[in-house]
């Protein structure tokens, strides 16, 4: 898979999750629930940043102190 593709998936599926994690919190979801779902979010949040810095290269990778 290309790398385009591959962030345009991660796009298109973080989207959804955000969209279901709003719709869970709007609509009174159990806790637990909202924050399964929020952790998923934050899984591919991480996932796409790591995608990113792949197709960007080595060089884009942030310095730390």
């Amino acid at each position: 898979m290309s790398e385009e593709r591959r962030l345009e998936r991660l796009i298109a599926h973080l989207r959804a999750q955000v969209a279901e994690l709003r719709r869970l919190e709007r609509d009174g979801a159990a806790r637990e629930e909202v924050e399964v779902r929020r952790g998923l979010v934050l899984r591919l949040q991480d996932h796409l940043a790591a995608a990113v810095i792949d197709a960007l290269g080595p060089q884009s990778r942030p310095r730390l102190r």
